[in-house]
């Protein structure tokens, strides 16, 4: 029996949604990847992802489940996954300067008064 890959994601929850709904509909599929997202704890990374391969007679059923579900049509691009920048950079520079400004009065105080 030739199987097909109908699903591909570095993340194991949606892995295990759709393991389960699968299950519900009683379709032939193969997992791939678990043991060694489990053995690294790193999402996968280093390896293909977490990937699920339904036979080719379950191949249109699998897709209408996907699809259902809200996986389907999402961006799973697991090579460059996409970073947020953090948001504290502004916070960080105006704490930097507060203290520049600080220390430039201790500075100036100490130096006017004479001692």
């Amino acid at each position: 029996m030739k199987y097909i890959d109908v699903f591909r994601t570095s993340d194991r929850n949606e892995h295990s949604i759709i393991k389960n709904l699968f299950d519900d509909e009683k379709l032939d599929y193969r997992s791939y990847g678990e043991a060694t997202d489990n053995a690294t704890n790193i999402g996968a990374l280093g390896n293909d992802g977490l990937r699920i391969e339904v036979a080719e007679s379950d191949r249109e059923k699998a897709t209408e489940i996907i699809r259902r579900s809200g996986f389907l049509g999402q961006s799973h691009n697991i090579s460059n996954p996409k970073r947020t920048k953090p948001q504290v950079g502004k916070w960080v520079f105006v704490l930097l300067a507060a203290l520049v400004v600080l220390i430039a009065i201790i500075f100036f105080v100490w130096f006017m008064s004479g001692n």
